[in-house]
């Protein structure tokens, strides 16, 4: 832990919708049936913190309390719970809108959050200890049925900063979608009528559709994104019709050389190695405005051997994921409605030869706003420090920051020293 703070907390709360709806939207009972891309996140619970540096009205927590009631009205599912019918198959499970609520706490921190370090970004790479403490986590990686689908916590600390907390089950939203309902939450809390955006739970077209790891907290500077980018558009000139290397695939390339050459030994160096990332598809399967539902798909990258990938050169990784990603559209046009490559990626899940990347840089997590602004960082949190496979993060940028943050769990801790060393010569 950063500083030696004491905690203080309130007892949790459940917040429901209204008794009367405030608006012409109505709060809604009934079921709601599980998409495919849903059905895979069923017992997924994912948090995300969210640092504010201001809390703006004096009132604000109680703001925030009944903002986040009036947003059930129109996000009606978030206060329900996931029901099976008993079957084996998981096309069974639904979403029971029962008005339940979810479950919401504050706490407070007798430190600011200069002294507990939240902003900083460690030299060591290692994850402050105090974000346990920042959110309502569930036990290991796994949602129980009699667990809210979506829990709050407000922790104040003594500067007036505040960090949001937010632990939903990954079957009700993906980062979009929990997105696009704090964004309601917090148009709400700053007076707003209604959300901006009119949310959709259905949507036939979506519908149709281990090792011990260290987390390591580090930044990919501008300069070397810029690099790569400014390398790769020399590298087409003359091309027609070749679009610019962005700064996903940037960071990507030199992520995914520096991890594979930091794991690799005279043992594995022969063997296959995969990569997948995750993409938004609501643009490829026609998705409405305001669905927010699970709608990601799991692409995945394949390279013959760890010693291919080591060898490759940055422009040719990125050839390699510009060449995955353009087959998206076909995919979903071929018959692949949900643009997954499950069936490929049966038996990778528990290998550390698999890794999994997602981007928040665009999901609506920065648009945030409960009156004071912003959030000056977008944090993804995992209680005991990392998930069941291999994976990477990639957040909005950190304030006062240069680069992209990632938050990494693909390296050992004797590899650690290695990756950072990999990563080293880039810069």
């Amino acid at each position: 832990m950063s500083v030696e703070a004491r905690k203080q907390s309130s007892p949790a709360v459940i917040i429901r919708p209204p008794p009367e709806p405030l608006t012409t939207t109505t709060t809604k009972s009934g079921t709601v049936k599980l998409t495919s891309f849903d059905r895979e996140f069923v017992k997924v619970p994912f948090t995300a913190l969210l640092v504010f540096e201001h809390m703006g009205q004096h009132e604000a927590i109680d703001n925030i309390k009944r903002a986040l009631s009036q947003a059930l009205v129109h996000y009606y599912p978030f206060a329900g719970h996931i029901i099976s019918s008993g079957a084996v198959d998981h096309a069974e499970f639904s979403i029971s809108c029962t008005g339940d609520g979810v479950e919401f706490l504050t706490a407070s921190m007798d430190c600011s959050l200069k002294e507990a370090k939240i902003l900083d970004q460690s030299s060591s790479g290692k994850i402050n200890a105090m974000l346990d403490e920042l959110a309502i986590l569930y036990s290991g990686w796994s949602y129980g049925f009699d667990d809210p689908l979506l829990s709050m916590q407000v922790t104040e600390f003594s500067c007036g900063g505040f960090v949001l907390g937010v632990t939903w089950n990954h079957a009700i939203a993906d980062g979009v979608g929990i997105a696009q309902f704090l964004a309601a939450v917090g148009e709400l809390a700053r007076g707003s009528p209604s959300p901006s955006v009119v949310p959709t739970r259905w949507d036939d077209a979506v519908s149709k559709r281990s090792e011990l790891i260290v987390p390591l907290d580090i930044t990919i500077p501008s300069a070397l994104i810029n690099r790569v980018k400014a390398e790769y558009y020399h590298s087409c000139s003359g091309f027609d019709g070749q679009q610019p290397c962005t700064v996903f695939e940037a960071v990507l390339a030199v992520l995914w050389r520096c991890h594979v050459r930091a794991t690799m030994s005279s043992n594995n160096s022969g063997n296959p190695v995969y990569i997948t990332f995750a993409t938004n598809m609501r643009k490829y399967v026609g998705a409405k405005d305001g669905y927010y539902g699970n709608c990601i798909a799991n692409h995945l990258l394949t390279m013959a051997t760890r010693s291919a990938v080591a060898e490759a050169g940055i422009l040719d990784l990125i050839r390699m994921i510009k060449r995955a990603k353009d087959q998206l559209p076909d995919k979903v046009k071929t018959g692949n409605r949900s643009g997954n490559d499950d069936q490929q990626m049966q038996g990778l899940r528990e290998r550390y030869d698999m890794m999994h990347v997602s981007s928040w840089r665009n999901v609506g997590f920065e648009q945030v706003d409960f009156g004071g602004g912003a959030p000056a960082r977008v944090m993804f949190h995992a209680r005991g420090g990392a998930p069941p496979v291999p994976m990477c993060i990639m957040y909005p940028p950190c304030k006062g920051m240069d680069g992209v943050n990632l938050l990494l769990f693909s390296v050992k801790e004797e590899q650690v020293n290695a990756f950072l060393g990999e990563l080293a010569k880039h810069t």
